[in-house]
């Protein structure tokens, strides 16, 4: 484990990424909200409404408020642009992290792990999302929140396609390069695997903004960070969360979850399968060794 930073340090380091995150998101927001206000005024223009529109209060505030409207309609095509200028960025900040442990002798020492071992990843991925959203579901969680209901409704509403290069792809890949490829990769130096894994899993909770999401993103978020710990690679949890991710869109879109509540034999035997390929993959990652062996000393 390398020397201790100060406190200080050891608060930047983890959470500096999610602020970056963050700012990027909020410039793409404000170009967002500056294009469609652009767009109104033009098409208010046209109408020979312009000046009008820009002398009097209330038509200002109904501009803004129509812009806002438009922007809430691309949401999820502007959380993969966030995501595509984010990406970039934080693999410069991991190719820092690890230029600059070789040069200090800290870098984990592990086995690269072969590929044939990556579909257990990605096996896991997939059974523990079935499993999760069948007891999410089953409890009817969402129901007692208003906010899970309308952030789905806003997710699922773009195209098949939008959505799965946006929620299937780019977002996943952009919070496992900032969540576990940084925060998780920063607090492991720092202390032992348990410690990085929950709290690096609770900040990626709280950050889904809704309960159901949180509990969810919790549970995912402490299997990809142990998928991590085992592979030592991010593309391992960069695939399981992307093979999640894909099937929650897909799940929605052809139904597949109200075909299963129809019959409460279709919800016990896909749990049991699902949870029982779960626990084999579990146990054939378990007998993996750790990508961080020298924390523990």
């Amino acid at each position: 484990m390398e020397q201790k930073q100060s406190y200080g340090k050891r608060m930047w380091g983890i959470w500096s990424p999610l602020l970056i995150k963050y700012v990027i998101a909020s410039v793409v927001t404000m170009l967002g909200m500056f294009i469609f206000t652009g767009i109104y005024i033009m098409e208010q223009g046209e109408n020979g409404d312009l000046l009008s529109l820009m002398e009097q209060t209330n038509d200002t505030a109904k501009l803004m408020l129509e812009a806002a409207e438009r922007l809430l309609d691309y949401a999820v095509p502007l959380e993969g642009v966030t995501a595509a200028v984010t990406i970039p960025v934080m693999l410069f900040l991991m190719y820092r992290d690890k230029t600059a442990e070789k040069k200090q002798k800290t870098a984990p020492l592990f086995k690269r792990v072969p590929l044939w071992k990556y579909p257990a990843a990605v096996t896991l991925s997939a059974s523990l999302c079935l499993v999760l959203n069948n007891f999410i579901l089953l409890l009817d969680i969402s129901s007692h929140s208003k906010s899970y209901e309308e952030t789905m409704e806003i997710l699922y509403q773009p195209s098949l396609g939008t959505q799965l290069i946006c929620l299937g792809i780019l977002m996943p890949v952009c919070e496992e390069l900032t969540y576990r490829g940084l925060m998780y990769r920063r607090m492991r130096r720092q202390t032992k695997y348990i410690h990085a894994a929950v709290y690096s899993s609770l900040i990626f909770a709280i950050t889904h903004g809704n309960l159901v999401q949180a509990l969810y993103g919790f549970a995912m978020g402490m299997m990809l960070a142990y998928v991590y710990e085992k592979y030592g690679s991010v593309a391992a949890p960069v695939m399981g969360h992307i093979t999640a991710n894909c099937i929650s869109v897909l799940g929605t879109q052809f139904q597949w979850y109200d075909w299963i509540f129809k019959d409460v034999m279709h919800v016990g035997m896909l749990t049991v399968v699902c949870s029982a390929a779960a626990a084999t993959m579990y146990v054939f990652i378990q007998r993996m060794e750790p990508a961080f062996p020298e924390a523990e000393k």
